[in-house]
C-alpha cells in the first residue's frame, strides 16, 4: 500500500516540465507515475518517479493504462496534468489537500495571470479560495478515486479530449457543487495551445471541432453551453451559493473587478493588443476559426446566471 493518498499521473513527452514540480523529495506528500510516450530509453526515471511506456494521445494513453493496471486505485485523488504546466511542489500538495478539504469530486488549479489561456473561467480570480463550476479543463482536472472510476469509459470517447471538460461534472450524483477552480493553487501553461497533439491529430485526419460536436451530441449538452460559476468560497472561509441574488451579485462583482485587473496586468506588461494575441494564440486559428469566441466568454461567464446545472 502507498504511505501517500494522492497520486499525479502524467502523459509525458521528452520536454515535459514534471521535473520541476518536485523540489524536495523527502518531504513530498503525493506519489508519481510518468506514462511516457517518448523514445528515450534511459528519460524520466529518477528517483520519486515511476515510468510507465504507452503510445498515443493524451486521453486515451491514460485510458489505456488506467484500465490495464490497478495501481491508481490504491489511491484517494489523482491529477492528471498536462506536461507543460508550471506548479510548484506545494501547488500540488495543496491541490490535493484542497480536494480533499472541500470533499471535491473534480477540480482543477487556476491557471496564473501569466498563462496561455483558452477558457476565461480557468484564469486565476484572487478574490476567492475556489469557485464551483460547471467545467473543469482536460488540461489538468484532478478526480477523486471513484468518480475517476465512473470517468474513465469516457477517456475514449475522442482523440482530442474536447468535450470531456463539459461531461465529467454532468456525471456525479451532486450536481456541479462538488466540482472547482482552486483560485489558492495556480499554475503556468507555459505553452499555446496547437502544439504536437494538433499536429498528431492532423496526421490522423482529426477535427477537434468535430469530435467536440459529436461528444456534446451524445451527452445531450447544447452545443452553446458556457461555463458558469455556481458558487464560490472567499478568503474567510463564507460560502456564496449564486442561487442566492446578494450572493450572485458578490460573486460577479468580484470577478468582474478580478477580470479588470487581470486585463490592466497582461496591458501593462506586453501593450495593449498583447493579451489579445496572447489569447487568440491560446486557442488557435486553426483549432476554432478564431480567437474571437473565447475573447467573448468572460462576458458570458459573467453575465450568464448563476445556477445549479441540471444532473
Amino acid at each position: 500500500m502507498p504511505t501517500n493518498r494522492f497520486l499525479v499521473v502524467v502523459r509525458a513527452g521528452d520536454d515535459s516540465l514534471h521535473p520541476h514540480w518536485t523540489q524536495d523529495l523527502a518531504t513530498r506528500d503525493w506519489d508519481l507515475v510518468v506514462s511516457y510516450y517518448g523514445d528515450d530509453p534511459g528519460r524520466f526515471r529518477d528517483d520519486g518517479t515511476t515510468r510507465i511506456d504507452g503510445t498515443g494521445l493524451k486521453w486515451s494513453g491514460l485510458h489505456d493504462l488506467l484500465s490495464r493496471d490497478a495501481f491508481w486505485q490504491r489511491y484517494d485523488f489523482i491529477w492528471c496534468p498536462d506536461d507543460d504546466l508550471a506548479i510548484a511542489q506545494d501547488g500540488v500538495s495543496r491541490l490535493f489537500a484542497s480536494m480533499a478539504q472541500l470533499e471535491l469530486r473534480l477540480a482543477q488549479p487556476a491557471l496564473s495571470w501569466a498563462s496561455h489561456y483558452s477558457h476565461a473561467v480557468t484564469v486565476r480570480h484572487p478574490s476567492f479560495k475556489v469557485r464551483m463550476t460547471n467545467f473543469v479543463e482536460i488540461m489538468a482536472p484532478c478526480f477523486d478515486r471513484g468518480f475517476l472510476e465512473a470517468c474513465l469509459p469516457t477517456f475514449r470517447e475522442c482523440q482530442s479530449g474536447w468535450g470531456l471538460d463539459w461531461v465529467w461534472p454532468r456525471l456525479q450524483p451532486h450536481g456541479a457543487q462538488r466540482c472547482g477552480i482552486i483560485d489558492n493553487v495556480e499554475m503556468t501553461h507555459t505553452r499555446p495551445v496547437g502544439g504536437p497533439t494538433y499536429a498528431r491529430l492532423r496526421q490522423m485526419g482529426i477535427d477537434p471541432r468535430s469530435e467536440l460536436a459529436a461528444v456534446m451530441q451524445k451527452f445531450g449538452i447544447a452545443t452553446d453551453a458556457r461555463p458558469l460559476v455556481l458558487a464560490a468560497i472567499d478568503h474567510q472561509g463564507g460560502a456564496l451559493d449564486g442561487a442566492d441574488a446578494a450572493a450572485a451579485a458578490v460573486i460577479r462583482a468580484s470577478m468582474a473587478s478580478d477580470w479588470a485587473e487581470f486585463r490592466r496586468m497582461r496591458s501593462r506588461r506586453n501593450g495593449p493588443a498583447a493579451d489579445a494575441r496572447h489569447r487568440a494564440a491560446a486557442v488557435g486559428s486553426e483549432l476554432d476559426g478564431g480567437g474571437q469566441r473565447a475573447l467573448d466568454e468572460v462576458t458570458i461567464v459573467l453575465d450568464a446566471p448563476l445556477r445549479q446545472v441540471e444532473r
